[in-house]
């Protein structure tokens, strides 16, 4: 199951690559498809990817705090980071990692698929692709946190969680789409 759930999580990731190629321009534009929609579709899909690689952390996490040991992943680094009340909690907020990064996967999903379904310039497009450059370049700095933790402050480090990892290569190509997405609405060639 565990290595069924990496390669669903790792398929959807690099499936959202695809419409965002220019080799891919052929294929989706006989759907009609103009480029801005093209990479709206991509952010749609690494969004969706964000939220099932932050479920199953949670999942991991339940099983963990439930039996203290997970058939949700065999990795040591689920365990170690996961299963550690002190690495899995935001600090001030104490909500699970897991957690917080469904619910900006969400809110993000949300954004992009508002931007998805009516592509037109009207007035509310640009503020809403502010608001997705900013929470998902805000986003960034818990994903390195989280990084130098697996990396060089657990005490086991070098410790990798393989959930964790694609929940922040979906951040991170979140924020390289909404970043290029901005660009693209602020050069006025948001319509092509």
């Amino acid at each position: 199951m565990v290595d069924t759930m990496l390669l669903v999580i790792g398929a959807v990731l690099v499936l959202g690559i695809f419409p965002c190629l220019p080799q891919s321009k052929d294929f989706f534009s006989k759907s009609g498809l103009t480029d801005t929609r093209r990479s709206l579709l991509g952010l749609c899909i690494f969004t969706f990817g964000g939220m099932i690689a932050s479920v199953w952390t949670i999942i991991i996490k339940n099983d963990l705090e439930a039996t203290g040991a997970t058939q949700s992943c065999t990795s040591a680094g689920c365990s170690a980071l996961i299963g550690d009340y002190n690495w899995n909690t935001m600090p001030i907020i104490g909500i699970e990692w897991g957690l917080m990064g469904l619910l900006a996967f969400t809110i993000l999903g949300l954004i992009a698929l508002s931007l998805f379904l009516d592509e037109s310039n009207s007035s509310w497009v640009h503020s809403w692709i502010n608001a997705g450059t900013i929470i998902s370049g805000a986003g960034l700095v818990p994903v390195a946190w989280l990084v130098s933790v697996e990396l060089f402050l657990h005490e086991d480090a070098v410790i990798i969680c393989p959930f964790c990892t694609l929940a922040h290569i979906a951040a991170v190509l979140t924020f390289v789409l909404f970043f290029i997405l901005r660009k693209k609405h602020d050069n006025g060639s948001w319509n092509t």
